[in-house]
C-alpha cells in the first residue's frame, strides 16, 4: 500500500520536529544560548537560500 500524500506530509514533519527537537536539546547540552542557537539557524536558512539561488556561472 502506497502512503498518501497527506500521509507523506505528515511523515516528514513528525520526523523534522523530532530532528529539531533533538537538535536543540544537544545544543542547549552544549552550553549554546538560545541567541548563539538563533545565530547558528539564521546562518543555515542562509546557506539553504544561496543554494536555492540561480548561479550566475550556471
Amino acid at each position: 500500500m502506497n502512503p498518501t500524500a497527506e500521509t507523506t506530509a505528515s511523515l516528514v514533519n513528525r520526523r523534522n520536529e523530532a530532528l529539531a527537537k533533538s537538535l536543540f536539546r544537544q545544543l542547549r547540552a552544549q552550553g549554546l544560548t538560545h541567541e548563539h542557537i538563533l545565530s547558528l539557524s539564521g546562518a543555515l536558512i542562509d546557506q539553504v537560500s544561496d543554494d536555492l539561488r540561480p548561479r550566475a556561472s550556471e
